[in-house]
């Protein structure tokens, strides 16, 4: 009985370690060639045997190069939807656990190249809404829906305030913030998130009764 599981869970893993492999080579050769013009020239063929891989076995995960740009945000977004539960266990409040996210989340960006993270936001603003890719997608939305659900239920924000509008304005603010700093690095970004993210939340509140 538990013999089909068990094979299904060795997929999985054997599926991960390889888009782990794919995304491992697909950045190795774009640093090396620069990320300006060394995604262009670099091919799914070169990434594939980069990889050890099969070109066949690229397309059956990736049916682009762009997507793996979009997979590395995901991974992102999920390691800042850990960081909130991280905070959600530790008892924080709301104010207290948005700095510390934005902060470890800056200091995470930071490390990669500003070129880099000018082709993840390219192609993440360049996917279609609603496409089967977008669908799959796990967004910086969910990190914080997980941290003001709580955050709500405990009173520490007006019952009048839509989390989820939240969500999304946290989200713009991040994305626009890491944006600004990929063209021009002149502040320290993880100062930059922690201040946007503080008057967003003030903001939201002191919205008046008539506004919802």
């Amino acid at each position: 009985m538990g013999a089909v599981p068990k094979r299904s869970q060795l997929a999985q893993e054997r599926s991960r370690d390889t888009r782990r492999a794919i995304l491992r080579a697909a950045l190795e050769l774009w640093a090396q060639r620069g990320y300006e013009n060394g995604f262009e020239r670099t091919t799914a063929e070169e990434i594939a045997t980069r990889a050890g891989i099969s070109k066949a076995t690229f397309y059956l995960h990736f049916a682009r190069k762009e997507d793996i740009l979009l997979h590395t945000g995901w991974i992102t977004a999920g390691v800042v939807y850990e960081d909130a539960l991280a905070e959600i266990a530790a008892g924080r409040e709301l104010d207290a656990a948005v700095d510390r996210m934005m902060n470890r989340l800056g200091r995470r960006v930071q490390r990669v190249p500003r070129a880099a993270l000018r082709r993840i936001l390219d192609a993440q603003m360049s996917m279609p809404r609603g496409s089967a890719i977008e669908g799959e997608s796990f967004g910086l939305e969910q990190a914080f829906l997980a941290l003001l659900q709580p955050a709500l239920e405990a009173g520490q924000l007006p019952e009048r305030v839509s989390i989820t509008a939240l969500a999304t304005m946290l989200k713009a603010i991040t994305i626009d913030a890491i944006w600004q700093w990929s063209e021009d690095g002149s502040d320290q970004l993880s100062v930059v998130l922690r201040q946007r993210a503080a008057l967003v939340i003030v903001g939201a509140r002191n919205i008046p009764d008539a506004v919802r």
